[in-house]
């Protein structure tokens, strides 16, 4: 679930998930009058539980999933927002909630991706284990019909 570890000091993508009885909150604390800081949810904290993984590893699975899509306007909007940077990937804003027909999408889609970048790996920067991983995660959000959230931290 760690695909973030070896790559500290750049960018983190984290994909949340908790059940829909479990409020989710990231631990954001007033340290003065108006100035916060955030202390990052550890695994399993608050019944919260997170897949974390390198930029890198994101921005190309993202961009073989735009590749991939022949109308962009159908395009999950958690990856139209990362393509135009904007809502989840401001860094000002908060974990963005991705629907469910959002989820089924990026699940049916990526064993397409895995096996063009089989066919083509010079697609990206790719790790298979971290693609296969995130399957798995993404599946047992939807076999518990638990809410997911994505932000980058």
């Amino acid at each position: 679930m760690d695909y973030y570890s070896d790559f500290l000091g750049e960018t983190e993508i984290r994909l949340y998930t908790n059940s829909k009885e479990t409020v989710f909150e990231k631990n954001i604390k007033e340290y003065e009058k108006d100035k916060f800081h955030e202390i990052q949810l550890t695994q399993g904290e608050n019944n919260i539980y997170f897949f974390s993984l390198w930029e890198g590893y994101f921005d190309s699975f993202i961009r073989a999933l735009i590749v991939n899509k022949k109308e962009y306007q159908e395009l999950p909007n958690f990856i139209k927002n990362w393509y135009e940077c904007k809502g989840w990937r401001d860094i000002e804003s908060i974990a963005e909630l991705i629907t469910e027909n959002e989820l089924d999408w990026i699940i049916k889609i990526i064993p397409e991706i895995i096996e063009q970048y089989r066919q083509s790996p010079q697609i990206g920067i790719w790790d298979d284990n971290c693609i296969n991983d995130l399957s798995r995660f993404l599946n047992f959000v939807k076999n518990n019909n638990w809410e997911l959230r994505i932000c980058e931290e």
